[in-house]
Order: C-alpha cells, then sequence, then structure tokens
C-alpha cells in the first residue's frame, strides 16, 4: 500500500497572528499557485482515497488538488492542540511568555510547559486516525493534513514506534508539497494495535508495585 502524505497550503493563521493551531483558517488568497505542482503530480491517481483533517486549511487543499475525489474527514488527524497558548497571539506570547519562542519543537512536546498536547499524546491520536485509513484497504491512501500528523504517520508508516523520536522532526515536509511512503498495511496494524493493547495493561507488575518485591 501506497501512502501520499499532502500538507496543507498557507493559511492565513499567522497573518491574523493567532498562534493555536486548531484555529480553523482559511487558505491564503493564490494557493492555487502554491498547490499547482502537488495537483499536476496526484490528480491523475487511480484507485486512491483522499483523507483529510477536519480543519479548513486541509479541506480546501485536498478539494483543489482532487476536485473530483470524495475527500473523508479523519477527525484524529487535525492539528496538535497548543494548550494554554491556543488561543493567545504570538505577540502575546513574545511578550509574557517569551523563553517559550526559543524551546525546540522537540522541548515543546517531549516535555510540555503550558499544557500542550504531549508528543505520545498526539501520536495516539493519530493512530487512531491510521486505523481507520488501512482498514479500508485502499492501494493508494492520500492523507492531507498538518506538519505534526504528516511527521507521525511517515514515521509510523516506517515502523518506527519510539514516540520521543517523532519530536526530532525528521519528515518536515513543506507547505504544499508532499511525500509518499511504501507500508506494509498488515504490519503498521499489528504494531499500533501492539501499542494500543500495552498501554490499555499498564506498565509491568515489577513497575506496578513501585521496585522490587
Amino acid at each position: 500500500m501506497e501512502l501520499v502524505l499532502v500538507r496543507h497550503a498557507t493559511s492565513t493563521r499567522s497573518r491574523v497572528g493567532v498562534w493555536g493551531r486548531l484555529y480553523d483558517a482559511p487558505l491564503v488568497d493564490g494557493f492555487e499557485e502554491q498547490l499547482a505542482e502537488t495537483r499536476a503530480a496526484l490528480e491523475s491517481l487511480e484507485k486512491s482515497k483522499v483523507y483529510s483533517s477536519p480543519l479548513l486549511r486541509c479541506l480546501e487543499s485536498a478539494a483543489f488538488i482532487f476536485p473530483q475525489k470524495t475527500v473523508r474527514i479523519v477527525e484524529e488527524f487535525r492539528a496538535y492542540h497548543s494548550g494554554f497558548f491556543e488561543e493567545k497571539t504570538e505577540a502575546f506570547i513574545r511578550e509574557h511568555n517569551p523563553e517559550y519562542m526559543s524551546l525546540s519543537y522537540r522541548d515543546r512536546f517531549l516535555r510540555p510547559y503550558f499544557d500542550e498536547e504531549s508528543m505520545e499524546a498526539q501520536a495516539s491520536r493519530v493512530e487512531r486516525g491510521i486505523l481507520r485509513v488501512l482498514g479500508e484497504g485502499a492501494p493508494i491512501s492520500v492523507i492531507v493534513a498538518h506538519y505534526s500528523t504528516i511527521n507521525i504517520i511517515a514515521h509510523i508508516g516506517s515502523l518506527n514506534w519510539e514516540t520521543d523520536t517523532y519530536a526530532d522532526g525528521t519528515y518536515d515536509v513543506a507547505e504544499g508539497a508532499f511525500i509518499r511512503k511504501t507500508v506494509d498495511p498488515v504490519v503498521v496494524l499489528a504494531g499500533i494495535r501492539d501499542r494500543i493493547g500495552r498501554k490499555k495493561s499498564g506498565p509491568p507488575a515489577r513497575e506496578r508495585r513501585g521496585g522490587n518485591a
């Protein structure tokens, strides 16, 4: 199975100045030019299903690239929650929490200081979406989403289950661009289900008892 991971085009979020990644801003004027190359490369894909984050910037990108396709919304592929800063402006953060601006992507999500959605929580959410996509069994699945979501899906598709490494930002896809990955859906699904099962069962008995018996 092939996964085609498309990052949405530039939205008006940063121009408005809202920091929160769930702020549902539309694409900027002229986004068609930004997506033209991706559309030309992907619009002829046959036997493909198209999935999108529920946020407007992804839905508009998907509709432009695939005007003849049905776009299936996957809620779990939304952007991450920015915690305390979700409804703040960048100007507010620079004034009141300037140290936050110097934190790396890794620092923000492996050790959240302001109730941001942790990398582990993001991965668990995205995994639920992957279960749906791979379960539908299309030979080619196109996913239009956000940087963080694409980064996590690409790691999981590569059978990397070390969630802390997702915060290194290995798959840094530019806005409007895409990457393609061939995956074994049986192995990926088994890996996700194994992770879910281990989380449900909790830590080993020795750890739950608080050390040596």
